[in-house]
């Protein structure tokens, strides 16, 4: 069977694509290996501006809670940070029904969803994907297509079975326990723990989903993210004492910034296939929507005039707004890598909310470094890395 193109993974990158395209009149498939959407671990924290991404109403059932700011805990957690008000808004997610909304809005544009179809092969010609094997439901079937979307996520099967070049491609190992009865002070106010004893080269968090439910989870480099998680778990007895693990999962994240290309030919790579998340956060949920969007958009113009070469536009679309605040994001990543735990420490007894949000969001870094200049050694480490 043709299509005018098709789409392979159904999380937020590939269900935008797919509804991009479906409404200007186009026929599109859409293929998810699992057997339901939402399956894989996630923290489930969005901004507010979020559901104008996905072009959906915030509806209360989308919505596990509203979140009003976060702590920032260094090594030496009375030096925390609060980040609160203004802007700092948003919500915990209940992405398994937010991932049904969005596949929603799909279907009704007029796509075609298969779950349970694994790609299995993709057939080359020329530098151009022309169709694919998947299986389905163990029946493998060929289909072809005039454009591919790889939004299958990390061991993107798409980006190795298109030559997409990944040598820039970097994850971070993460575990998240779901967890009932935790004690979390200030339900609306996420947490966010960092420290290299605490989980080195990454950091923890506790988000509250309501008064029941919270995601605890970590992400780390180079250690074991389970005897990290459990020894944090530990050592916080206020918090977790009498609580309960009814959940676990885990997965990696890329951190190392958006890979080199996102266009080959005629085949686009959008979402945590393509790299697209905030390094410093791990947050990939709008940057995939926003991929999704925009890859959609110029598939659907390619389709329109019959000119392949609107692909080009993609690349350059996202990078504007999200390219320059993951490639910023990434530098200070870079930075604080380089920091020992008396350095976290110092930078919390410096920083303000809006320091730690610009920094973590690769906004405006040259401000929150200028304030580190009465430290100068800490801010050559920072500037070196960031400026």
């Amino acid at each position: 069977m043709d299509y005018d193109a098709v789409v392979v993974g159904a999380g937020p990158a590939g269900l935008m694509a797919a509804r991009k395209i479906a409404s200007k009149g186009f026929s599109v498939l859409i293929l998810e290996k699992e057997k339901d959407l939402g399956t894989r671990a996630c923290a489930e924290a969005v901004s507010f501006s979020a559901f104008e991404t996905a072009e959906i109403p915030p509806s209360p059932s989308l919505i596990s809670n509203t979140i009003n700011g976060a702590y920032v805990f260094p090594p030496d957690e009375t030096k925390g940070v609060k980040i609160s008000g203004g802007d700092y808004r948003g919500y915990i997610l209940n992405k398994q029904q937010f991932l049904y909304a969005l596949a929603s809005q799909a279907v009704s544009a007029g796509a075609d969803l298969k779950m349970r179809s694994e790609v299995k092969d993709v057939k080359m010609e020329g530098g151009r994907a022309k169709s694919l094997v998947y299986s389905h439901k163990g029946e493998d079937k060929d289909i072809t297509f005039k454009y591919l979307v790889g939004a299958d996520g990390v061991g993107s099967r798409i980006a190795k079975s298109c030559g997409f070049d990944l040598s820039g491609f970097e994850i971070i190992p993460t575990i998240q326990y779901v967890m009932v009865n935790c004690k979390v002070p200030e339900k609306d106010i996420i947490r966010i723990y960092m420290g290299n004893e605490v989980a080195p080269l990454g950091y923890v968090w506790i988000f509250a989903k309501n008064e029941y439910v919270a995601n605890v989870g970590i992400g780390v480099r180079g250690k074991p993210a389970k005897t990290y998680l459990d020894k944090f778990i530990a050592s916080h007895p206020d918090i977790f004492g009498g609580s309960k693990v009814v959940k676990e999962g885990g997965g990696g994240v890329p951190v190392g910034g958006q890979i080199s290309e996102i266009v080959k030919g005629n085949v686009v790579l959008c979402g945590d296939s393509a790299g697209q998340v905030i390094p410093i956060t791990g947050g990939g949920i709008r940057t995939s929507m926003g991929a999704g969007s925009i890859a959609g958009a110029c598939i659907a113009e390619a389709l329109e005039s019959g000119d392949s070469r609107a692909l080009t536009k993609y690349p350059a679309s996202y990078g504007e707004y999200w390219g320059v605040r993951i490639g910023r994001s990434l530098k200070v990543l870079r930075a604080l890598e380089e920091l020992g735990d008396d350095d976290l420490n110092l930078l919390g007894s410096m920083m303000s909310g809006d320091d730690i949000v610009d920094l973590a969001n690769g906004l405006n870094v040259k401000r929150v470094v200028a304030k580190f200049s009465r430290h100068p050694i800490l801010a050559m480490k920072i500037a070196s890395k960031i400026l």
